[in-house]
C-alpha cells in the first residue's frame, strides 16, 4: 500500500533497519532492478557501521517475508557507511549517522531517509541509488514527503527548526531555501507550549497543512504552502501530551498520538482525534485512548481499512481502533516464547493490506529510550509479521525476522522502523 495514497484513509509513519558490512547485495543491489509485480518491506537499523556513523538499509522481498519471517533473510543489505556515506560527505561535509526515518513518495520511485546527524537522503527507490543529500543542521528527526509530491516536511529537534524541503522527483531537484523555508520553532515558545522541539511533522491529504508533534507537548498546525510557512492553528500541552509519533488521517480526521522516551514523559500513552473541517480557521482534539494505568508508550501508528493500529512499545501489543465509534475494540499481542519483549515500534501495510509490518527494538535502543523505565528496550531487533484479518479489525502474530550487528560480543543492531514500497 502506497504511503501516500493512503492519506485519507490512513497515513502509517514507519520506516526502516540493519545488517553486514560494505554496501553487500544479494539478488538486487546498488544499480539492480526489482521486479515490478513484486514489493518491498525496507527496513533500518541505527547501529555503527564504521566509526560514530554509517547503519544498516535492509530490503526483503515482501511476500517471502509474509509466508514465513523466521525463515526470511534480506535481498539486498546495505551499509551506509560506504557508498551513501562518501555521496553525502561530499554533499554536506560530515558523515551519515542513526538512519531513522524512511518514507517514500507518492509515485513509491523516491525514498527519503532521515539520519539524526541532520542529512535528508533522497535516493532512487528501484536503482537504489542516491540522488541528493542535504544537512538540515545538527539533527534531523523526520522528513515526510507530501502527498502532491512538491515538499518533504522535516523536523530538527536538536535547534528547534521546522524546514520545507521542495521536491522536484522528475527533475531529481532537491532544495531549501535557509531564509525562506526553516522556521524557528523556539520563538513560539510559552507556557503552554514550554518546548517546541518538533518530532513528526505529517500533513493531510490536500498536502497545505502539516501538523507538527511537539516534544514538550502541544500541536503547530501550519499552512506550507505560503512563504513564510503560517502557524494557522495551535494545541497546548494540555491538550496535547508531549512527544508524539505517529499520524494517520481518516476522512476529516487526523489521529496522531503523544508517547515516551523523553525525561518529560518517560512512560505515556494516548491517541487523539483531531477535526479537519474546521481549518484554518481552528482545530479541536478529543482523547479517544489513554494507558495511564499502564506500563505504556506509543510510537508508530497504521491505517488498516477503518482501523487505526497504534503500537504500544513498552506494553509489547498494538490496540486497534475502531474510526467509526472511535472505541478500541482490541490488541495484537506480540510477546511469544521466541521474543518475551518484542518492543514494538513503527509500522506500515503491505499492498493487499493482508499483512502490517511492524520494526521491532533491540537489547541496545540508540534512541526514544528513558533508561529509567527502558520504555523502548527489547529483547531481538528485527521485524515482526502480522496477518491482517476481519478488514482491519483483528489481526495474528506470525513472528519476526531477526537482524544482527554483533560488536565485542553484544547485539547493537537497533530497528526504528519499517516502510513498504510496492
Amino acid at each position: 500500500m502506497k504511503i501516500n495514497d493512503l492519506v485519507s484513509r490512513g497515513l502509517p509513519l514507519l520506516i526502516l533497519a540493519i545488517a553486514a558490512s560494505t554496501l553487500v547485495w544479494a539478488g538486487v543491489g546498488i544499480g539492480g532492478i526489482a521486479p515490478a509485480s513484486a514489493y518491498e518491506v525496507w527496513l533500518t537499523d541505527q547501529s555503527d557501521t564504521a566509526k560514530e556513523s554509517g547503519g544498516f538499509l535492509y530490503i526483503y522481498d515482501g511476500a517471502a517475508l509474509a509466508a514465513n519471517p523466521a525463515a526470511a533473510k534480506p535481498a539486498v543489505t546495505i551499509d551506509l557507511s560506504g557508498e551513501i556515506n562518501k555521496f553525502c560527505e561530499e554533499a554536506t561535509k560530515k558523515p551519515v549517522r542513526r538512519p531513522h526515518m524512511l518514507f517514500f513518495n507518492k509515485n513509491q520511485d523516491h525514498a527519503i531517509l532521515s539520519f539524526l546527524s541532520g542529512h535528508v537522503l533522497f535516493m532512487d527507490a528501484q536503482t537504489r541509488k542516491p540522488e541528493a543529500c542535504l544537512s538540515m543542521g545538527k539533527n534531523v528527526h523526520a522528513a515526510w514527503p507530501t502527498p502532491d509530491q512538491k515538499m518533504a516536511i522535516a523536523a530538527n529537534i536538536a535547534e528547534k527548526k521546522f524546514i520545507r524541503i521542495w521536491t522536484d522527483y522528475a527533475a531529481h531537484k532537491f532544495t531549501f531555501d535557509p531564509q525562506k523555508d526553516v522556521v524557528n520553532l523556539a520563538a513560539l515558545e510559552s507556557g503552554e507550549i514550554p518546548d517546541a522541539s518538533p518530532i513528526c511533522p505529517i500533513t493531510e491529504s490536500s498536502s497545505r497543512y502539516a501538523f507538527v508533534t511537539l516534544r514538550g507537548g502541544g500541536l503547530l498546525v501550519f499552512d506550507v504552502t505560503t512563504t513564510p510557512m503560517k502557524v494557522v492553528a495551535t494545541l497546548n500541552n494540555n491538550q496535547i501530551h508531549p512527544a508524539g509519533c505517529g499520524g494517520i488521517q481518516v476522512g476529516e480526521t487526523m489521529y496522531i498520538n503523544s508517547g515516551g522516551g523523553w525525561p518529560v514523559a518517560p512512560l505515556s500513552y494516548d491517541v487523539y482525534a483531531l477535526d479537519l473541517s474546521n481549518l484554518p480557521k481552528s482545530i479541536s482534539a478529543r482523547l479517544v485512548s489513554q494507558r495511564d494505568d499502564r506500563f505504556a508508550d506509543s510510537h508508530g501508528m497504521a491505517g488498516v481499512g477503518r482501523y487505526v493500529w497504534s503500537a504500544d512499545r513498552a506494553g509489547n501489543n498494538i490496540e486497534i481502533i475502531d474510526t467509526l465509534s472511535n472505541l478500541s475494540v482490541g490488541s495484537v499481542e506480540l510477546v511469544t516464547d521466541a521474543n518475551k519483549d518484542p518492543a514494538p515500534d513503527l509500522m506500515d501495510n503491505a499492498p493487499d493490506g493482508q499483512y502490517v509490518f511492524v520494526g521491532l527494538r533491540g537489547s541496545n535502543p540508540l534512541t526514544g529510550n528513558d533508561k529509567t523505565v527502558n520504555n523502548a528496550k527489547g529483547t531481538i531487533p528485527g521485524v515482526g509479521v502480522i496477518h491482517v484479518d476481519g478488514g482491519g479489525k483483528v489481526g495474528h502474530y506470525k513472528g519476526q525476522a531477526a537482524i544482527t550487528n554483533m560488536k565485542d560480543g553484544k547485539e547493537t543492531a537497533d530497528t526504528h522502523g519499517v516502510a513498504v514500497r510496492k
